[in-house]
């Protein structure tokens, strides 16, 4: 077995209105946001940092609800990323934001229906699970 990368991710499943927020760089493909685990911070501070900095929203962590793992062959990494739930703790959301990284081009919240017809990772937001947080936590590997 080749000798990958461990890369620990936080990122959050935020639902307004019972429609999930995605982030795109492409707008082709849509994800939860979220990124890489700093070695000096916790999972909850990173997923609220990210979100911060993807979207300009403030948040507050509340149960991990999901966790995937896989290996990312192109950039020899073993991925594992950790979903919390998460709620909004402003009252509007910006509209002039920018990605302090430049990745996100914009975010976007999407219905269980309108999921089917847009290219999402990971596979199991398309199921709508995220609208019941009682789902199991650890969902196995995912191919990708």
């Amino acid at each position: 077995m080749k000798d990958y990368t461990v890369q620990v991710t936080a990122r959050a499943l935020i639902v307004k209105n019972r429609k999930l927020l995605l982030v795109s760089n492409n707008y082709k493909l849509w994800y939860t946001p979220g990124e890489h685990l700093n070695s000096s911070e916790m999972l909850p501070d990173c997923m609220v940092r990210e979100v911060k900095e993807e979207t300009g929203i403030d948040v507050k962590p509340n149960q991990i609800v999901y966790v995937a793992e896989f290996f990312d062959k192109k950039y020899n990494v073993h991925k594992i990323e950790v979903y919390f739930t998460a709620a909004i703790i402003v009252d509007e959301l910006p509209k002039n934001w920018l990605d302090q990284d430049g990745l996100v081009k914009t975010y976007q919240f999407f219905d269980v229906q309108a999921l089917k017809d847009i290219h999402v990772v990971p596979a199991f937001l398309k199921t709508g699970k995220w609208l019941n947080i009682d789902i199991d936590v650890y969902q196995g590997s995912e191919k990708r």
